[in-house]
């Protein structure tokens, strides 16, 4: 019997953590970032301009994560590297917790962006910044290349880049969330059926 209580005890402590416990997502880690010309070389996009459109994809989710990726579209002035487009759709982390940039709509930032799987991504540990603090940025960059009219061939690359090929990946917190809900719902069932056993027993 005192086997039984210890089991029923732990059950209970158990499903209890997993019940009150909140998920928690990690925190985002930089290495220090690098010189203008590092960052140039390293980046697959270079560019400053004007934020018209932020979209977030996964607000009606009803579990979110901070590794959602939302979807800005940037009106462009000047480019250094990459895309000469005159719009360009980058994408980035919804929050800063997974390194994610906080873009604001009409404001101008200077973006150093990378291709990773068809999609330029921007995060917080590149030298990305508002334009107006961005200035040795600006002086060392030099004077930028003025963007081109879009082609129809570049509509389609800006509609392909907006929506990935690929199917989305489930982010680990659901699985953590899922996970946790069915060990609680397998340990209540265990504790019902102790308390059964240890009716029959009397």
């Amino acid at each position: 019997m005192k086997i039984l209580h210890w089991f029923v005890s732990l059950a209970v402590i158990t499903c209890l953590f997993f019940t009150i416990s909140p998920i928690k997502g990690s925190a985002c880690s930089c290495v220090p970032v690098g010189t203008v010309q590092e960052e140039l070389d390293r980046s697959s996009d270079v560019f400053s301009g004007k934020v018209i459109s932020i979209v977030d994809p996964s607000k009606n989710k009803k579990v979110r994560s901070s590794a959602d990726l939302v979807e800005v579209t940037i009106e462009v002035n000047q480019s250094w590297k990459g895309s000469k487009q005159s719009e360009i759709v980058v994408y980035t982390e919804i929050s800063s917790a997974s390194c994610g940039f906080e873009f604001s709509l009409n404001e101008e930032y200077l973006v150093y962006a990378n291709d990773v799987e068809g999609q330029l991504r921007v995060s917080l540990c590149s030298r990305t910044a508002q334009l107006t603090a961005a200035t040795e940025d600006q002086n060392e960059l030099g004077e930028g290349q003025k963007p081109v009219k879009d082609s129809p061939r570049d509509n389609e690359n800006i509609k392909k880049s907006a929506t990935p090929d690929k199917p989305e990946k489930p982010n680990n917190e659901n699985q953590i969330y899922i996970i946790s809900t069915a060990l609680g719902i397998g340990l209540a069932v265990g504790m019902v059926v102790a308390f059964i056993m240890r009716g029959r027993k009397k």
